[in-house]
């Protein structure tokens, strides 16, 4: 994994905080975290608020697929209460590769969260972490993006079922353990295997919303060479809450300073559009990436020319 902040950008650290402990992970059921998973639908669709105390109801449509987030009086669970759920998804999933059983309910410490989700280890962000569970089981999400073989559903579901803290005290420090249970939804997505690997360096980002252009370049561009999207669909799937002129004086600023992990962004004034470019791929890959996308664009110029003769076809009978 490239560390973007190693050059000279190092005493400047804009989109990256730095690194607050080893990454040595201290699982509480003994299985060591490699690597970290995210859930292919919320970070395609906004789930999550980028501000904390946001009440207000949220409606997304894009395409067939609609999103409605409603939140409780704590407010709706933002982008870094989200980290939870990476944190148990990740979990679960090196279980899996593991060969061991899982449920939908697990148990950790707060240490090894905050260890794993680079968070200062103190009885503040105990307490943060405490508050994060009660916005992810307040927020319902109501949906149409059901993981099911039957016809498509609309489903409403808390961000986390339950959750229960058993507390203890060691000095003036609280710890413990934690024990959520997962919604069936977010359940079926893991066995349905519909979950992305992301960088570890996710948790070093700083701002919501460059989290949430993370999510979206790694789910749209992923392995490719570059992704490009219009400003305004952009903005939309973010769900920011800013004016479109301030979406779009941040999203210039992040092109500047230019350190996501994993992914380069550009903004194309003239067309008012952004530009996401993977950083990993290696000169062979990008050229083998390059091909794979123009097969892919004269299979759709074909495809379009074959219904179009048709479509002729059938209105000369």
């Amino acid at each position: 994994m490239i560390d973007h902040t190693s050059n000279q950008r190092v005493r400047n650290l804009k989109t990256l905080r730095p690194r607050k402990h080893e990454l040595e992970f201290f699982i509480a059921d003994e299985v060591e975290l490699s690597s970290f998973r995210d859930e292919m639908a919320s970070m395609e669709h906004p789930f999550f608020a980028l501000k904390g105390g946001d009440t207000k109801i949220r409606k997304y449509k894009n395409g067939n697929v609609t999103v409605t987030v409603k939140a409780t009086a704590d407010g709706l669970a933002t982008i870094f209460d989200k980290d939870v759920w990476i944190y148990s998804i990740s979990k679960l999933q090196e279980a899996i590769n593991n060969h061991k059983e899982i449920s939908k309910t697990i148990c950790f410490t707060p240490y090894d969260f905050f260890v794993t989700a680079n968070r200062n280890k103190s009885g503040r962000s105990y307490e943060e972490l405490r508050k994060s569970l009660s916005r992810l089981a307040g927020t319902r999400i109501e949906t149409n993006v059901v993981y099911s073989e039957d016809s498509r559903k609309t489903e409403n579901f808390g961000l986390i079922d339950k959750w229960v803290i058993l507390e203890e005290k060691k000095g003036k420090l609280d710890i413990g353990m934690i024990e959520i249970t997962l919604p069936d939804w977010l359940y079926q997505a893991l066995h349905k295997k519909k979950m992305l690997k992301i960088s570890p360096d996710y948790f070093r980002i700083r701002k919501a919303i460059d989290r949430r252009l993370y999510e979206i370049a790694r789910k749209h561009c992923g392995h490719q060479v570059e992704f490009t999207i219009a400003l305004e669909k952009l903005h939309l799937k973010t769900g920011s809450t800013a004016l479109l002129k301030m979406f779009r004086h941040n999203i210039k600023q992040l092109a500047k300073v230019n350190d996501l992990p994993d992914y380069s962004i550009g903004y194309d004034a003239k067309v008012d559009k952004v530009i996401f470019n993977n950083r990993n791929l290696t000169p062979e890959q990008e050229e083998k990436e390059q091909q794979r996308e123009k097969g892919k664009r004269e299979i759709y110029k074909l495809k379009n020319l074959l219904d179009e003769k048709l479509a002729a076809k059938r209105g000369k009978k």
